[in-house]
């Protein structure tokens, strides 16, 4: 056992380098280290922002990117699990609160970054919204169509980011420039995502929290729509849904969508086995006489006709960095309406998994 955690830290350092391997660590153990990275010497750090859940996301993720940007820009940190917030707050520098509500309406709180569990986002994004406040969900938003209905009617004419990162991913921003938007042609996009090992009573598979389709599989429905918008939305989506065992429905899944446009894209789940180093995705895009390969945002080829282009991205990056930092910046910011449009998508992928019904029309 301590042989393979040296390995997989040794594996994480080449993958995202030594600062974001620290993290990680201190995120996963919960220890409060002498030296904190990342470290900043010269940001000029507001205290603006408030965290809701302090998980292991919220700990290596969020934080973690909020102080490389901002410094110690944290208020407040908010969680059920008390331990979790006070090793939060001992590690990013910030206070403890023990209500949601009282850290929300704090004035000295301009912004609120949410990453609770998944069925209570849309009811912490309203409450944020009314408030006043910048609001950052992390995905999904919502996990039934009455908590989305309510949450859009909400943000009408304020300021929602979502936490879908792939889109703001280097290798899904070269893609988008390769496309051809000249004209109107079809898209074939296959994604096969080996994802972790979840136990059968792991809270992810509860209908109430959305299933993995929600914590999982909605982001690359999500980047499927990115895609598409790209080239032309189309108006229907025919999705067929295939689960290897229907005693986990949500598991072992392959998505196959034909659009109306003749877009054909496929998106499998697969979790046999804990992957070593982590969530592992490969990409393959075909449009015109582009073809782009994706290796775990790590590698991207990409042949135009006769043109071959190789890239390589040091460290591994899906996009999470641009995606957290959306309510400070004017450049990295996604058109609402693929939001939109990918969350009803993945809330009727939801449903129809919940009624045992493996194809439907979906209505864009």
């Amino acid at each position: 056992m301590i042989i393979d955690n040296i390995r997989k830290i040794y594996r994480f350092f080449q993958i995202y380098g030594f600062s974001r391997t620290y993290i990680k660590i201190f995120g996963r153990s919960r220890l409060n280290p002498f030296i904190k990275f990342p470290i900043f010497f010269t940001l000029k750090s507001k205290k603006q922002v408030a965290i809701i859940g302090a998980g292991q996301f919220s700990f290596s993720t969020l934080g973690y990117f909020l102080k490389k940007n901002h410094g110690n820009c944290i208020v407040g940190v908010y969680d059920t699990n008390l331990d979790n917030s006070k090793s939060f707050a001992k590690y990013h520098n910030t206070k403890v609160f023990l209500n949601a509500s009282d850290l929300i309406s704090s004035n000295y709180v301009k912004i609120v970054y949410i990453a609770s569990n998944h069925s209570t986002h849309s009811d912490y994004a309203i409450e944020a919204l009314n408030a006043g406040k910048i609001v950052y969900v992390e995905k999904p938003i919502s996990v039934n169509m009455e908590q989305f209905s309510r949450l859009m009617e909400v943000s009408k004419n304020k300021k929602l980011y979502v936490g879908y990162n792939r889109p703001f991913s280097p290798a899904i921003i070269a893609t988008r420039k390769y496309l051809n938007v000249e004209t109107r042609l079809p898209l074939t996009l296959n994604c096969f995502i080996t994802g972790h090992k979840l136990e059968k009573d792991h809270w992810y598979r509860d209908f109430k929290e959305g299933t993995r389709v929600c914590g999982n599989i909605g982001h690359w429905l999500d980047l499927s729509i990115n895609l598409l918008n790209k080239i032309g939305m189309p108006t229907t989506i025919n999705v067929t849904i295939s689960c290897s065992n229907l005693e986990e429905k949500d598991d072992n899944v392959a998505i196959t969508m034909v659009t109306n446009e003749g877009d054909l894209i496929g998106i499998m789940l697969s979790s046999r086995e804990e992957p070593f180093e982590g969530i592992n995705e490969s990409i393959n895009i075909q449009h015109s006489n582009v073809i782009v390969k994706i290796d775990d945002f790590r590698r991207m080829t990409v042949w135009k006709g006769v043109s071959l282009t190789k890239m390589r991205y040091f460290r591994k990056n899906v996009g999470h960095e641009n995606a957290i930092l959306q309510p400070f910046s004017n450049i990295h910011i996604r058109d609402f309406s693929e939001i939109e449009v990918s969350t009803r998508l993945m809330l009727e992928i939801t449903e129809a998994l919940r009624n045992n019904n493996t194809h439907f029309t979906f209505k864009v």
